[in-house]
């Protein structure tokens, strides 16, 4: 079976340590990562050419733990190639991971955080979502049901979960703790919905990386809402500051760059470049302090001190940096 036409196939260049030491592994793998065909460059959206992954995911040697002190910031971040989410003190430029988890992950992608520190991972690998209560390293509720590649997560004040599914182009919603969706919705017509987020008042907000748009979906509705945000090329990744400023990562835009809206507003504020790789930013991040991190796929994390447009701290020793998330939240 053919991709259907109406993906989008931003062209992102693989490593050419990664394709070598795995390219012999692929070549006798018939069972595809994505739908119709083995035609998905993990990790970004559908690109054309042979899917490359790890055949045996590599080892940081980290330790297996959550960092030691209590009550400290934490920025997590996923390393798709080692099958783990690492951990950095995020008011520290330029950081070494201090811990990292990886039981049950299997090619973890889009990460979200909820009020108690919980940690919720999308594994696009096996279509779950693994979820690590604050301080422990092994899942308390893997969830299956109605995944479908999944990428992006996103949970709400109430502690519903959702995700995104490129296997065929919907929204899946979870109440807290259930492991079955209450709500499932159709983006086919919309586009392929790729990054997600839910604002302070428990919308949720799809970035459709093949129709260059965003969409809102109002607390208690199953209606996507076109939001009409100007200047957004290939968005994926999305995410909400104080008072719920919103910045958006164009993976399509030339050069790529961060989009800053301020709420209610559907024209940019501002924009970030400086840091920003081409064809690069998926995911992104706030502390609930307001650094604002971007993940750069293939190539590292940046942080963004409030208000600063050129990085105060770059993360460069990850295999392969995909999602990203922050504890504690942001208060609103």
């Amino acid at each position: 079976m053919a991709m259907r036409s109406d993906k989008i196939f931003p062209h992102r260049a693989l490593v050419a340590a990664l394709a070598l030491a795995f390219a012999a592994a692929c070549s006798s793998n018939s069972t595809p990562l994505a739908p119709g065909g083995a035609t998905r460059l993990l990790p970004g959206p559908a690109v054309i050419g042979s899917i490359v992954v790890p055949a045996v995911p590599l080892q940081s040697g980290l330790p297996r733990v959550w960092p030691a002190k209590k009550h400290r910031p934490i920025l997590f971040v996923a390393n798709l190639p080692d099958n783990e989410v690492e951990m950095y003190d995020p008011q520290t430029p330029n950081p070494s991971p201090e811990g990292s988890i990886s039981n049950g992950m299997n090619y973890p992608v889009g990460l979200a955080v909820d009020k108690k520190g919980t940690l919720y991972v999308s594994n696009e690998g096996n279509s779950t979502i693994t979820i690590y209560p604050a301080g422990q390293s092994t899942p308390s509720l893997t969830i299956s049901t109605g995944l479908d590649y999944n990428y992006g997560v996103a949970v709400d004040s109430k502690g519903d979960v959702f995700a995104t599914n490129l296997g065929n182009d919907t929204l899946v919603g979870y109440k807290a703790g259930a492991t079955s969706p209450f709500e499932t919705i159709d983006f086919s017509n919309f586009g392929q919905p790729v990054g997600l987020a839910a604002d302070s008042k428990d919308s949720l907000w799809v970035a459709c990386d093949s129709t260059n748009t965003i969409y809102t979906i109002p607390a208690g509705s199953s209606k996507p809402q076109n939001s009409n945000f100007s200047d957004v090329a290939g968005p994926i990744g999305i995410s909400f500051g104080k008072d719920d400023v919103t910045y958006v990562a164009n993976f399509g835009a030339k050069p790529s760059a961060v989009e800053i809206y301020t709420y209610g507003s559907t024209t940019p504020s501002g924009s970030i470049s400086s840091g920003i790789e081409q064809n690069g930013p998926t995911f992104n991040a706030f502390t609930r302090s307001g650094t604002f991190f971007q993940v750069n796929q293939f190539d590292n994390v940046v942080g963004y001190k409030k208000g600063q447009s050129s990085p105060f701290s770059t993360i460069t020793n990850i295999s392969n940096p995909v999602g990203i998330a922050s504890s504690p939240e942001i208060k609103e």
